[in-house]
């Protein structure tokens, strides 16, 4: 064999390693922003597609239901057992989709405080939260809140991860206008109870009709924010116990079901009242495509009545000092309720934050 054909099938060199390993490098820095772009930008379309599906079960339902759009919010505290009440219990025994199984994947947190607790997995809630709902009838009489919140009594291990496999999960939450309506206080707003009592709500095709705005700018729904305590090491294991797989870890967090009411005082464009009050969107999380390190500048994909879905740009940093072009991860008010006019006009641009309805007293609007 002569000494070319050995040289021709020599061994790359070590620099010539490096460089090839330097190359590859380069290139994956390249590419792996795009490819974050595109996996985010796919997370917010297939968001966009979830929300679309519901919107039109709830059309169907307020057609079925004289005009209302769902039978409340998932929430078992106030709005009764989710197996019957809430709206996705609506979707589900309509056959129109599966919530649990149609969420946000854009976001890290998969399981609704709701479903925890109901389910036995989180035991937070309080005698009081379940009040509304015992007294519209909406638990059978025999039910206690001692065996409502607890795994056992609702029918163990068995009974949780069939209603799971049923799809009673979301990582969606509602907006007050969707899941009670208008205020019923007499000054025009709410001060920020969740109860069934305090709107005149769900939101009925009425309230469109007769509202001081169209359709298309009263939001529905759209990626929640998870509640600020994590899930504990115990009820982490007993998630997994019924299910049968580790679909919540300890120190992970749950899912809000619902926004407030109109519980923030903000500075409003041609009305400087004090005291004013709009509606809070704080529950609703703009965790699409963020631009900052810290979560801000993203978007939200929202659910508007007329049944588009349209990004909600977080784009203002609320508080005393807001800045503008600079998110903070809420729309609208900051995570103290606290708004500007900046902050207001940042929901204000795309969603209505008033009542619907103007005020039967007289004293508002």
């Amino acid at each position: 064999m002569s000494r070319s054909s050995c040289r021709v099938r020599r061994g790359f060199t070590l620099v010539e390693l490096l460089v090839v390993i330097a190359i590859i490098g380069v290139l994956v820095a390249l590419l792996l922003p795009a490819l974050s772009s595109a996996r985010s930008a796919a997370n917010a379309s297939g968001s966009a597609s979830n929300m679309s599906g519901f919107g039109r079960g709830f059309e169907l339902y307020a057609n079925a239901n004289n005009g209302t759009y769902s039978s409340g919010a998932y929430d078992h505290c106030r709005d009764g057992d989710v197996r019957t009440y809430g709206w996705v219990a609506d979707l589900i025994t309509q056959k129109v989709s599966q919530p649990g199984k149609a969420l946000d994947q854009g976001s890290r947190n998969k399981i609704s405080a709701t479903t925890a607790s109901y389910m036995g997995v989180s035991d937070s809630d309080t005698t009081a939260n379940f009040q509304s709902g015992i007294d519209a009838g909406r638990w059978e009489s025999a039910d206690t809140f001692a065996n409502k919140s607890g795994e056992t009594a609702f029918g163990g291990d068995a009974k949780a991860k069939e209603v799971w496999d049923q799809g009673y999960n979301t990582n969606y939450a509602t907006t007050w206008h969707f899941s009670r309506g208008d205020p019923t206080a007499s000054a025009g707003y709410d001060p920020g109870t969740k109860s069934l009592t305090n709107g005149d709500g769900p939101l009925t095709q009425n309230h469109l009709a007769q509202g001081n705005t169209t359709a298309a700018r009263v939001a529905l729904m759209g990626p929640a924010r998870a509640a600020a305590t994590p899930v504990l090491a115990a009820d982490a294991t007993t998630m997994v116990n019924f299910v049968g797989s580790p679909v919540v870890k300890a120190n992970d967090l749950l899912t809000q079901s619902f926004t407030g009411g109109m519980t923030v005082t903000g500075t409003v464009t041609g009305d400087t009242t004090a005291g004013v009050k709009i509606h809070e969107f704080s529950a609703i999380e703009p965790l699409h495509q963020p631009k900052t390190a810290g979560g801000g500048g993203g978007h939200a994909p929202v659910l508007f009545a007329d049944l588009h879905v349209e990004k909600v740009q977080d784009t203002v940093t609320s508080g005393a000092t807001e800045v503008k072009n600079k998110g903070d991860g809420y729309l609208g008010n900051a995570a103290d309720g606290s708004i500007g006019a900046l902050g207001y006009q940042e929901v204000a641009d795309q969603m209505w934050t008033r009542r619907l309805r103007t005020a039967q007293t007289g004293s508002f609007e």
